[in-house]
């Protein structure tokens, strides 16, 4: 089923560089692309996040698997050069590309939230990677197999330094996406 969001997504994230989720919800809830969607506080939220990331993923198809970065935290249209650091949770893929998960229970929301605080908690302000992730990440940054955090540590300086957006080839943009990048390495090299 195609998502009536798609368009309305595309032309947002065209706009700016990076959204979340809930800064999405509140721009199509401003435009009126999206509605109250159940008496349920709770069951609201989860269906207005479940028809962002459903469209959000559906578009992600239609570009280019490897174009469009999805998290709830960080959703970015990436330039060509950049697809290479794009991974796929494809667990949460296809749970949001599943329609039957759209009327899912309270009781089941209620878990699924509280496993999103819990994660959220433990890892903020990083996404959190499956080890396919980290590796490909710890490939990107050139680091060793077995890395540690003075690896990650000596990598992040030299990046850092390279993007910083007071440099000559700077960018802030792409500084902010080495800075996450280093937050979750980080974590991995513990």
């Amino acid at each position: 089923m195609l998502n009536p969001l798609i368009d309305e997504i595309f032309e947002l994230i065209l706009t700016r560089q990076v959204w979340q989720v809930h800064t999405l919800a509140a721009e199509l809830t401003n435009r009126s692309a999206i509605t109250t969607l159940d008496k349920s506080p709770e069951r609201d939220l989860f269906k207005r996040n479940f028809l962002i990331m459903n469209a959000l993923y559906q578009l992600q198809a239609q570009l280019r698997p490897q174009s469009l970065l999805i998290s709830t935290l960080h959703i970015e249209l990436l330039e060509k050069e950049d697809n290479s650091l794009v991974t796929t949770n494809e667990n949460l893929r296809d749970y949001y590309l599943d329609w039957r998960n759209y009327d899912t229970d309270e009781e089941k929301i209620d878990e699924l939230l509280n496993s999103f605080w819990r994660q959220f908690k433990t890892t903020s302000p990083q996404q959190v990677l499956n080890d396919n992730e980290f590796k490909a990440l710890a490939l990107e940054w050139k680091l060793p197999e077995n890395f540690t955090l003075k690896n990650v540590q000596k990598r992040w300086r030299q990046l850092a330094l390279q993007m910083h957006p007071d440099k000559p080839n700077g960018c802030e943009v792409k500084f902010k996406k080495i800075k996450l990048q280093y937050e979750q390495l980080k974590v991995a090299a513990r």
